[in-house]
């Protein structure tokens, strides 16, 4: 961090980036440092795909930075909440031409791609990371005892609403002591934090509650129920005037299911160049999500990452090829579980 820290004071142009298809924690932690950094007086870009609308409560869309090909030199990329180099999408290029690359992020399956890297595999957040990054930016800057280097309210707007969505309103077992102290210091700024964590965690639209309903009907159990799945196609979710994002919380319920310790659902995604380029196949992507067993490594053994409780990946072909791929490895994680004793 220290590292981080001192490149910081020394540089004054920044981009700050997140992964494709950007949840709320990519988003949280890419507005948060964008609007610290900018406390600080440095020029600070954000790039990030386009996300759900529940997350247009998060300020900071004022730094977005949409015309790519407008992008001349780049003194400093930050990857934000990014497990793997692949997982930065169109903003890959960037990254492989900036002067200096920086990483920060909470998954275990992170190599380390930048020139400088943070990494807290048992951190609930990359964005409970950052606001310590940013306490400890502020500590070091001379006018530290100034107001102005405070942490505001549009800072810890951000940042709480990336705690929120990445520890399931508080939820998963990735979640601390220290967690909840952060997510009561960013409370004390006077944000609002319970329509913050209303938009996040529970509002949806009237489609989203249908597909939800689809994948709930075509769950499927195996292993004697300690693994269910479920899918929804593309068409479906056009069909019923839904998106992907609406689909956020239907995996929890599934692997609550009493007597499951694995759940797997896989839903059909729009052909994406980074991801499958000069191909017209379909892409799935796929999340999994542990009551125990080892989730993570099976979606990095599928292409992808995340943590041993909560993964996923992206998988060319179709869901039935998805599905089929998938199965016999999570069968495999839960036998090794199960194995060492585990029940």
């Amino acid at each position: 961090m220290e590292q981080i820290i001192k490149l910081i004071n020394n540089r004054e142009n920044f981009i700050l980036v997140g992964h494709t298809s950007p949840d709320g924690d990519s988003i949280g932690s890419c507005f948060g440092l964008a609007f610290a950094l900018e406390k600080l007086g440095k020029h600070v870009k954000v790039i990030l795909e386009p996300y759900p609308h529940k997350y247009h409560i998060v300020p900071g869309r004022h730094f977005l930075l949409n015309e790519l090909e407008n992008i001349a030199d780049i003194d400093v990329l930050i990857a934000l909440d990014c497990a793997d180099v692949q997982r930065l999408g169109h903003t890959q290029p960037l990254f492989n031409r900036a002067k200096t690359t920086v990483c920060i992020d909470h998954h275990k399956t992170n190599p380390g791609f930048a020139q400088f890297n943070h990494i807290e595999p048992q951190t609930s957040s990359t964005s409970e990371i950052v606001f310590r990054l940013i306490q400890q930016l502020y500590t070091s800057t001379s006018k530290a005892s100034s107001q102005e280097y405070e942490i505001d309210t549009n800072i810890a707007s951000a940042i709480y609403a990336g705690m929120v969505s990445d520890t399931g309103g508080f939820r998963y077992s990735s979640t601390s002591k220290v967690t909840m102290k952060i997510a009561a210091e960013l409370i004390d700024t006077g944000i609002p934090f319970t329509e913050i964590y209303n938009e996040v965690m529970h509002k949806h639209s009237f489609g989203g509650a249908k597909a939800k309903g689809v994948v709930l009907q075509n769950a499927m159990v195996i292993a004697d129920g300690r693994i269910i799945y479920s899918y929804i196609s593309r068409e479906t979710l056009v069909k019923l005037g839904a998106y992907a994002s609406d689909l956020d919380g239907v995996i929890e319920y599934l692997v609550d299911t009493r007597g499951t310790q694995m759940a797997m659902l896989a839903y059909e995604k729009v052909t994406t160049p980074n991801i499958c380029p000069n191909t017209n196949e379909p892409t799935v992507k796929v999340s999994f999500r542990s009551q125990g067993p080892d989730v993570g490594a099976v979606a990095t053994a599928l292409g992808g990452g995340g943590h041993q409780l909560a993964a996923g990946c992206t998988i060319i072909g179709d869901i039935e090829t998805a599905i089929a791929q998938a199965l016999p490895l999570l069968e495999r994680e839960l036998a090794i579980y199960n194995g060492n004793g585990h029940k």
